[in-house]
Order: structure tokens, then C-alpha cells, then sequence
């Protein structure tokens, strides 16, 4: 019984540097590599997203001012693959529940958007294997090698993980219930299309207004 870890990088170049910090051959899989007793797989950024108001109700497919703010389960939002990486999810799906692999790594890039968008792999697979969690900034084989010595476990990145899925389906929330709100509400003012709404999108538009 082998006990094998597998790597989830951000991006593939990232995946690429990973298997020269690793000892073993490497071989060229369909959608990852295999380095000895290691997988090394990727992602292409984000290859979830979270799922549009009316995968949740169908009455939200109409934009109406009395459906809002959209009554959902904000402990359950749905993430759904994005059309262009449904083929790489899926690999990466399949190795997570391999019986050999034992342990995941998440090798997202150093911040909360890289920090999330493995873990937010990892929680679509419903993955209950351990996770370890490599930082690597340095893509030289020396580099790369030093952070798999510095490997630790990605529970002690749970406060990044939440900070960025709360700035995300924050997004979603204050993006999609105001952008329909102020947009339903003008066009029956006789307004023609849409008032595009976001948490940093308009403070910043304000403040561009503001100093002009």
C-alpha cells in the first residue's frame, strides 16, 4: 500500500517548478505529473465559481425588487465548475479520492485568493484526507526545495482561508442584491440597462467622483 501525497498547484507553471523540487522521475500524466511517491496536479486560477441566485430559487431568474435581498443559506453557498476547466476539476476530483493518495497539499499561491481557490477544490470533493499546505514564491529548484521542507499543515491558514471566502460571497452578496435592486428600481424610471454594483467597485467610483 503506497501512501502517496498529491499537490494542488494554482497554475500549471507553478505544478511545473513543484516537480523539480522532488525526487524521482518525472512523468507526464493526463492533467498532472508524477514525481516518485508524489502527484503533482493544477488549477488555472479559479475553476469554481459561485453558482448564480436562481441555481438557488427559480423565481430569482426575474429580476424583482420584492425578492430582495435573496433568501439563502449563507453557511451553504454552491460553487459550480466553470465550463472552461471542467476537465482539469475533474482530474484533480478523481486524484483527491484515490485510495493511494494519502495526503493533499495545497500549493495555491501565498495569499487569500490562492489560499481559497484550493480549498474551495478541496470542499467540492468533500476531501477528509489531511491537508498540508506549501508556500512557494521562489520557483527555483532551490527555492521549491526549501519550501517543501517548510511544508505545514493548512489548518494553521483556516483564518486566511474564511477572510477570503467571507471577501468573496461578500462580493457575490453586496455585487448582485444592489446591482438588481438599483437597476429594477431605475428602469421603472425608464432607465435602459444596467447600475452595476460592487463592494469595492463603487467606494472606488465614488471616490473618483468625489475628487473630480
Amino acid at each position: 500500500n503506497i501512501k502517496m501525497r498529491l499537490f494542488i498547484a494554482e497554475k500549471p507553471e507553478l505544478a511545473k517548478a513543484i516537480t523539480t523540487g522532488l525526487s524521482g522521475t518525472v512523468q507526464r500524466e493526463d492533467g498532472y505529473f508524477k514525481v516518485g511517491n508524489d502527484l503533482v496536479t493544477w488549477a488555472y486560477g479559479h475553476i469554481l465559481g459561485l453558482a448564480d441566485p436562481e441555481s438557488y430559487d427559480e423565481k430569482y431568474k426575474s429580476w424583482k425588487v420584492e425578492d430582495l435581498p435573496f433568501q439563502i443559506d449563507i453557511d451553504n453557498f454552491k460553487y459550480i465548475p466553470k465550463d472552461s476547466s471542467k476537465k482539469q476539476l475533474n482530474i484533480i476530483v478523481d486524484l483527491i479520492n484515490n485510495k493511494d493518495i494519502k495526503t493533499i497539499v495545497n500549493a495555491g499561491d501565498n495569499d487569500e485568493e490562492g489560499q481559497i481557490l484550493v480549498d474551495e477544490i478541496l470542499a467540492y470533493a468533500d476531501n477528509k484526507k489531511p491537508v498540508q499546505r506549501v508556500l512557494i514564491s521562489d520557483l527555483t529548484e532551490k527555492g521549491v526545495k526549501k519550501a517543501l521542507q517548510e511544508i505545514k499543515s493548512n489548518d494553521d491558514f483556516k483564518g486566511l482561508s474564511d477572510s477570503g471566502f467571507a471577501r468573496s460571497q461578500a462580493d457575490w452578496l453586496v455585487g448582485l442584491n444592489l446591482t438588481r435592486a438599483y437597476t429594477t428600481l431605475a428602469q421603472a424610471q425608464g432607465y435602459q440597462g444596467v447600475l452595476s454594483v460592487g463592494r469595492v467597485q463603487t467606494p472606488i467610483l465614488g471616490l473618483v467622483v468625489a475628487r473630480d
